[in-house]
């Protein structure tokens, strides 16, 4: 099975889950923040990295795009529900 990526805030899901192969990644990082830690959890399973890029155990390239976007918290979307 290949590594999926979930964003979950800091602490309130393990970095790597082995049942799953899920990877756990902080939302609301910019792209190259995002596959920098991506990089650093794989290189700590010993998962072999390409020069640019996170890759998987088979060596695909991981999917590094949150499903859902961001909720909108401004006071026009509250008031009048974007």
């Amino acid at each position: 099975m290949c590594i999926r990526v979930r964003f979950a805030s800091i602490g309130t899901a393990p970095l790597f889950d082995a049942a799953t192969q899920t990877i756990a990644l902080p939302p609301g990082l910019d792209h190259e923040h995002t596959v920098t830690a991506a990089r650093a959890i794989l290189s700590e399973l010993a998962v072999p990295q390409a020069r640019f890029g996170a890759r998987c155990f088979c060596g695909e390239p991981l999917d590094l795009a949150p499903r859902i976007p961001q909720q909108r918290t401004g006071e026009q979307a509250v008031t009048h529900g974007a």
